[in-house]
């Protein structure tokens, strides 16, 4: 059980629960996230940081989300 709560865990960390776009984050600067944690935002425009991991790709709109693809798995705690 402990493995599926660490997976829950990692998978809402990457979750943030209000819809926003590059512009947003950057001014927003810290962001809270679905699991309870905090993600840091530095840069703007086409060089955004979260947590230290470069946003490869953002700004891409579904029915339910703005998605952004990052470098690295973002960890809780870290």
């Amino acid at each position: 059980m402990a493995k599926k709560q660490q997976l829950t865990d990692i998978l809402t960390y990457h979750v943030v629960p209000q819809r926003m776009d590059a512009n947003g984050l950057a001014q927003a600067k810290t962001v809270p996230t679905a699991q309870g944690g905090q993600l840091t935002i530095e840069g703007s425009g086409d060089n955004l940081k979260v947590n230290g991991a470069s946003v490869l790709c953002g700004n891409v709109p579904t029915a339910n989300a703005t998605v952004f693809v990052v470098d690295n798995v973002l960890m809780p705690g870290q």
